[in-house]
């Protein structure tokens, strides 16, 4: 467990560190970029092996599982309209939201996932049932969302990490739907994360923060009414990481 939770940090590190650089997801390719090679050597480092990007979940996913995250990235899309109606506010899309959506999937998608899942749940699976690895992770995941205590207030800090720690069940289903890769958790975090390409109204802004996370909290759970075709095979790098 030790060797686990060291790379665990150091992986972190580098993606937490990289944020507090941009936030916004304007250079999300590069994050990207440098949290592969960081999991690369990582991972080399851990299994004494030469990891490949498929053995870090980048390999072929399952169709089902990328449609299931896009249809419900879609309905997550809805607290937009769901908030103008609530508050009368005009929330209005940032000026080059298309660059930055493909930075916020980069780095809140693929970045982000690549150690929360990638790392940190396929490797507890290993040796624990689906249930027992997803519980192991939510303290990991809740911790790393400690730091929005400070900079957004008690509130919607906890918000986050009730979201962070909750999310963890339907993401894993869908790591696992997905043949143990991380596309579709990817689809389904950058939706969550899409609340940076709008601009909100100060005076909706708290009920825009506690809106989003009642549905990032409650959608992504209809993620775990698609079962698998298959069993999954006990985790290992070699046969289904």
């Amino acid at each position: 467990m030790v060797p686990f939770l060291l790379g665990f940090t150091a992986l972190y590190s580098v993606l937490a560190l990289l944020a507090e650089l941009d936030s916004s997801g304007r250079y999300g390719i590069a994050i990207l970029a440098a949290v592969l090679l960081a999991a690369l050597v990582v991972n080399g480092l851990l299994d004494r092996t030469r990891p490949t990007v498929r053995h870090l979940g980048l390999g072929r996913p399952d169709h089902r599982a990328v449609l299931v995250a896009l249809g419900l990235a879609l309905l997550i899309q809805g607290v937009y309209p769901l908030v103008g109606l609530m508050t009368g506010a005009t929330l209005t899309l940032k000026s080059g939201w298309p660059w930055l959506l493909l930075g916020i999937f980069a780095f809140h998608g693929l970045a982000e996932e690549l150690v929360w899942r990638g790392y940190a749940f396929r490797r507890l699976r290993r040796d624990r049932s689906f249930g027992a690895a997803v519980i192991a992770t939510m303290p990991l995941l809740a911790a790393t969302h400690l730091p929005v205590v400070l900079t957004s207030g008690l509130t919607v800090g906890v918000a986050a990490m009730l979201v962070a720690a909750i999310t963890t069940l339907p993401l894993a289903h869908l790591f696992e739907l997905g043949r143990n890769t991380i596309w579709a958790p990817a689809v389904l975090h950058t939706a969550i994360d899409s609340f940076k390409l709008v601009t909100v109204p100060d005076d909706a802004r708290q009920v825009f923060s506690l809106t989003l996370a009642m549905v990032s909290l409650t959608v992504p759970l209809l993620a775990l009414v698609v079962h698998s075709r298959r069993p999954v095979a006990k985790h290992s790098d070699r046969s289904s990481s």
